[in-house]
């Protein structure tokens, strides 16, 4: 018999069940991605924000457990426009890729660092934090990259150009889209500050960073808007 209480949660995403009650899904610090019942909850009309880091119990048998209490000790967040459709995608990454009741707490880090800044900073800023948080996801999940040296072992030239080859990693090319300095700059800082070229490039690498993990299902919080 499972019986955790209060422990830190973010909802993910929700749908009905069984008429009155919901399906829940949370990434939590200590127990990672987990699924829920709330039962009763939308006849009750209880709030279970999305964005807004909870402290969740829950308790069962099996592998579908019951929600048994829910408290906010976070501010709510109210996210529009494109600050809406960033979290929809940052929770449809989480969703589909985290394997389900594994911890990954410093995804969870991320994501709550990402979630608190997303309507406080600059474009730039958001796009940062954004990669940054995608960064997290894929070292977690065994793709981290060496940016110091490309497929073969050599280091990475300054002054050459690269591609990025799914599978494989940073292959020389004249005509390359990534210029090797700014590899290195990645190598020494680990993206933690980046100019308007630079995450460019980051987001475009990530991009196809994910597009292997992902497969051929389109992300659908790409249907909503261009995700920067």
């Amino acid at each position: 018999m499972t019986n955790i209480e209060l422990t830190p949660a973010f909802l993910l995403h929700r749908r009905t069940y069984q008429g009155s009650s919901l399906l829940l899904d949370f990434l939590t610090r200590d127990h990672g991605k987990i699924r829920l019942v709330a039962r009763g909850i939308r006849k009750n009309k209880a709030p279970v924000q999305m964005f807004q880091c909870l402290k969740i119990s829950f308790k069962g048998r099996g592998e579908l457990k019951t929600l048994s209490n829910i408290e906010s000790f976070d501010v709510p967040r109210r996210l529009l426009g494109n600050d809406l459709v960033l979290a929809i995608y940052a929770n449809e990454l989480l969703s589909r890729l985290l394997p389900e009741a594994e911890p990954h707490p410093r995804v969870f880090s991320s994501y709550q660092k990402f979630v608190e800044n997303i309507n406080q900073s600059s474009d730039d800023e958001q796009q940062l934090t954004l990669r940054l948080f995608e960064n997290k996801l894929l070292e977690e999940l065994g793709y981290d990259l060496d940016f110091s040296c490309d497929f073969s072992g050599n280091p990475i030239s300054p002054t050459m150009n690269y591609d990025f080859v799914e599978q494989e990693g940073f292959v020389a090319n004249s005509n390359g889209k990534i210029c090797g300095a700014i590899l290195l700059k990645f190598a020494s800082d680990g993206m933690t500050s980046l100019n308007i070229t630079e995450l460019k490039v980051a987001k475009h690498l990530n991009r196809q960073r994910l597009r292997c993990l992902l497969g051929e299902k389109p992300l659908k919080s790409r249907e909503l808007f261009v995700v920067k």
